[in-house]
């Protein structure tokens, strides 16, 4: 009888686990909101100055993105980085990290690594994970990329552990966020790239404006 209670149990947990990862009783009202609070970011930040880029309909069904924000910021330095902010369920936000996009465009990436950055005025601290992911051939291309995540709520900060999937497993809803620079070649240590400038400013942006509106 013991056995048959904890086999229910679990059973149970898993349905309700994957229920939340799939959705199965409607859309949460922290997920409908996402898209509204993304688009509500300044095209201006500090001295960046940004452009949107669309991303396609099948690449945000893939990433599993209800809510999408995708920019180019540039500062008069002529320093660029791209901006991927998704947002969506924690079961496909979670997943598909770099190691898994970017080898599908042809990318290498070497082994990404732990990388912290203090933000704001109250200096809080945002983890992420980095790498660098280098395309040979006709169209060389080496890349910086930071990538984290946070809760609809940022109750948790931004976080990057090496198993999202379960880490956010609970959460109502997921946002994930790629900062992403093209180094010409000139890879340099990532407490001193240039992205982390734009880090700075637009950080606290994001958690004024998206995860300190209403929930």
């Amino acid at each position: 009888m013991i056995r048959i209670c904890a086999a229910l149990v679990l059973i149970v947990g898993a349905g309700l686990l994957h229920g939340k990862w799939t959705n199965r009783w409607g859309p949460s009202p922290a997920l409908a909101e996402l898209g509204a609070r993304f688009d509500s970011l300044p095209m201006v930040v500090g001295d960046w100055t940004g452009t949107t880029f669309e991303v396609p309909a099948e690449d945000r069904a893939l990433a599993g993105a209800v809510a999408c924000l995708g920019r180019v910021y540039s500062n008069p330095s002529g320093v660029s980085v791209s901006v991927l902010l998704l947002g969506g369920l924690p079961g496909k936000i979670a997943t598909h990290t770099p190691d898994v996009c970017y080898r599908g465009a042809g990318y290498n990436l070497d082994s990404p690594a732990a990388f912290q950055r203090r933000y704001g005025a109250l200096s809080r601290e945002a983890e992420f994970r980095t790498a660098v992911a280098t395309r040979e051939g006709t169209n060389p291309s080496v890349l910086r990329i930071f990538w984290s995540w946070n809760d609809s709520k940022g109750s948790k900060g931004w976080s990057a552990p090496e198993e999202p999937r379960w880490t956010f497993a609970t959460v109502p809803a997921l946002c994930k966020l790629y900062v992403v620079r093209e180094t010409a070649g000139a890879v340099v240590d990532p407490g001193v790239d240039p992205a982390n400038d734009f880090l700075s400013v637009f950080l606290p942006e994001v958690e004024r404006l998206v995860f300190s509106a209403p929930q």
